[in-house]
């Protein structure tokens, strides 16, 4: 049973084996399928340089032609990506978020993420309930430095059940939860841990998804579908990445959009790094994000990118392998000479 041999393995081992333990061990049925005022004082402080100046050339109206379209809100829609990025620096996931951890090490958040993924497609749920559920992982963990490796998959898979809630219309009910976690924690353990993650996170599960971002940035760049569930690939990939963590989701969105469209309308045989001219203005614009800004951000995705086929973790490589996530991880642009180039800029870094 995998949870009764996590647990059974966290009590016998405490050394640093346990993690490839945990690789080995964490899987599901398989399926193809504050800083409050401070931060946001110095953001804006800082906005001209991570920003830049207003992007010269001609910016499109993306929201021009919806203005018929209630369910589009064009009225209000810039003023509530503007609430968005306020709430992303309200709520940060901070460098290195894991160090005060006595007991849990970024490989296990690694093998908690990619299980988490798999139980994910599992269920058929929605892109966010994914999202959400790394977000409160990460905000939990940051704030609870002794948590034990024990309990690790518990924090997970009451990271999950919250975020179904609040994402889906019909949640997983807490038994098929049990089950999955081959009944290693009982109903009321899980129960018990939703009120202790809600408690710790003050009931708020507000923080932006990059799903939310991506989807704004995508109208903007006009993107197919190809360049669209390439960026999703690239976010989803990020999430599991211990140094990504750090980022703003509006930023993870932007770096993954700005690859994909850099990968797919680029030449992937000409090793030319990354190129400023597929970050267009109103890309510039509506992101709030210069070409500039999001490059280290980009090369590190990219090498997270080209080195999945290769990762002891495979789940959401394996995902996009599907035909219904149009086949984008087996595509010949995630490997070869552009996007070696593109992580061969962030070594030389």
């Amino acid at each position: 049973m995998v949870g009764s041999s996590l647990k059974r393995h966290a009590e016998e081992n405490d050394s640093d084996d346990t993690d490839e333990m945990q690789v080995k061990k964490l899987k599901v049925p398989s399926s193809e399928e504050a800083t409050m005022r401070a931060a946001l004082v110095a953001s804006q402080a800082n906005k001209e340089e991570a920003i830049g100046p207003e992007p010269e050339g001609s910016i499109a109206d993306i929201d021009a032609n919806d203005k018929e379209n209630l369910a589009l809100v064009s009225e209000y829609v810039n003023d509530i990506y503007d609430h968005l990025y306020q709430l992303e620096i309200k709520q940060p996931i901070h460098k290195n978020h894991l160090a005060a951890q006595e007991d849990i090490t970024h490989k296990m958040r690694a093998v908690l993420i990619n299980w988490i993924n798999e139980l994910h497609q599992e269920l058929y749920l929605v892109e966010e309930t994914f999202q959400l559920a790394v977000a409160i992982i990460d905000r939990y963990l940051q704030a609870v430095n002794n948590t034990n490796r024990i309990n690790l998959q518990l924090v997970g898979v009451t990271a999950f059940l919250i975020a179904a809630k609040y994402e889906d219309e019909l949640p997983p009910a807490i038994n098929d939860l049990v089950y999955f976690t081959e009944e290693t924690y009982t109903a009321r353990e899980i129960r018990l841990m939703e009120l202790q993650i809600l408690k710790t996170i003050d009931y708020n599960l507000s923080r932006p998804l990059p799903i939310q971002f991506l989807r704004r940035y995508s109208k903007a760049a006009g993107t197919e579908v190809e360049q669209q569930a390439m960026a999703k690939y690239f976010v989803e990939l990020a999430a599991m990445d211990y140094d990504l963590a750090s980022y703003k989701p509006s930023e993870i969105a932007a770096a993954s959009l700005f690859l994909s469209l850099h990968l797919l309308n680029g030449n992937p045989q000409a090793g030319t790094g990354l190129d400023d001219q597929y970050w267009s203005p109103t890309l510039a614009h509506y992101s709030r994000y210069t070409a500039t800004h999001l490059g280290p951000i980009t090369r590190q995705i990219a090498k997270v990118v080209r080195d999945a086929p290769q990762a002891e973790l495979k789940a959401i490589h394996n995902k996009y392998k599907g035909s219904w996530c149009q086949k984008i991880a087996l595509r010949t642009e995630l490997s070869g000479p552009l996007i070696d180039s593109i992580v061969d800029q962030t070594l030389k870094e």
